[in-house]
């Protein structure tokens, strides 16, 4: 655990969930790779550089689709929920759903390549390399902690009347947050793992020395809203009652685009 000193500001952690959403040069480095794997069919076996050319113009697609889809969600706005009387807010998990079907997908490289060896007896190379890729694939996704059937299907941040609550991917329950408790975020433990970012939220409260740390992965949202969220439920008390009607997301909205 950081120090309480060394932690990182809201907008460091805007800049790092920023860098993390830009697929500009996956796109620019799966779009070279595919172009190499066709001109690789004139001279490698079929059974290799087929499944390479066509599976990396599958992750093509799939990457660029993942980010136009997070273009838009940024520039329209996140959609707002009424639920159990309260202002829900989603994750963003498509990401993380395109990456684990990706895996899948290379996971029956080595079958089809047994398939495609059948119907076109080409190279028996192509076989050992198609399962040694569905070996990778595999290892890859019973090692990886982000998978969709792990993560729930409740709301990252409830706002309610009377309570913040949080519920990272990976819990199964959210942690509630009662209001006059005045809820504040201190700072971001900011960190890199196997070239994945990570931020560890620190939410301090007013009746505990310790703050609260959650694993943000998956935000709908900037930090620099969530905490202007936070920061106005506590000093408008007034306003609360408000998140549990109708008239909540409207209200959500008005103070994320307001100045």
């Amino acid at each position: 655990m950081m120090a309480e000193g060394s932690l990182r500001s809201v907008s460091e952690a805007d800049e790092q969930l920023n860098t993390a959403g830009r697929p500009f040069t996956p796109i620019l480095l799966l779009v070279a790779c595919t172009a190499l794997s066709i001109f690789l069919c004139f001279i490698m076996p079929a059974g290799i550089a087929v499944f390479f050319a066509a599976y990396l113009s599958l992750a093509t697609l799939g990457v660029t689709y993942v980010g136009v889809e997070r273009f838009v969600r940024r520039h329209r706005g996140t959609a707002l929920h009424v639920e159990h009387d309260a202002v829900t807010l989603y994750p963003y998990t498509t990401a993380i759903r395109f990456s684990s079907t990706a895996l899948i997908v290379m996971m029956a490289w080595g079958p089809a390549s047994v398939a495609f060896y059948l119907v076109r007896p080409d190279s028996v190379a192509s076989i050992i390399i198609g399962f040694c890729f569905s070996y990778l694939a595999y290892t890859l996704f019973v090692t990886t902690k982000y998978r969709p059937s792990r993560i729930h299907r409740s709301p990252l941040i409830t706002l309610g009347p009377d309570h913040l609550s949080i519920q990272p991917l990976l819990h199964d329950n959210p942690t509630r947050i009662r209001w006059d408790r005045n809820p504040q975020i201190e700072g971001f433990e900011l960190f890199v793992v196997a070239n994945e970012p990570h931020q560890l939220m620190h939410v301090s409260t007013r009746d505990s020395e310790d703050a609260l740390v959650f694993d943000m992965k998956g935000m709908p949202i900037y930090y620099w809203q969530l905490a202007r969220l936070i920061n106005h439920f506590v000093a408008h008390p007034e306003d609360q009652a408000t998140l549990g009607t109708p008239q909540g997301p409207q209200l959500v909205t008005d103070i994320l685009t307001a100045g």
